[in-house]
């Protein structure tokens, strides 16, 4: 599933609990019965991605620690639209201070890579398939 703006996705302990209070405050959900772990949620042109922070695959164990025991705002992604994955990359990678969590890989609907930022901050790249 995918779509050409910025995301904001969060970890949480209760899919179904998250999802109702987003919908009580005028999200609305865009069905999607392919990812059991995760749901998908719109407001005007901004999405917010709910997974399940005990079911949801995470990249590495460090990641599931942080942000299964770790302070709020562990688990964190930013998505973003890129028109280069691999030239950013490339330059995240020069960049003192910055981590490759995640070098480029096909993900089918687009190529994605996920660094930290200066925070510790997760954001994943996507250029999209034309």
């Amino acid at each position: 599933m995918g779509s050409r703006q910025v995301k904001v996705g969060l970890r949480v302990a209760d899919l179904d609990r998250s999802r109702d209070l987003y919908l009580a405050v005028g999200f609305k959900e865009i069905p999607n019965d392919e990812q059991p772990t995760l749901r998908y949620l719109t407001h005007g042109r901004t999405w917010l991605i709910l997974s399940d922070r005990h079911a949801h695959p995470y990249i590495s164990e460090r990641d599931r620690v942080s942000a299964q025991e770790g302070p709020v705002g562990a688990g964190f992604v930013l998505a973003v639209p890129v028109p280069d994955v691999e030239a950013l990359h490339r330059w995240w990678a020069a960049q003192d201070g910055l981590e490759v969590v995640l070098p480029p890989e096909d993900a089918g609907w687009a190529v994605v890579f996920q660094g930290a930022d200066y925070d510790g901050y997760q954001v994943m790249f996507e250029q999209f398939r034309n």
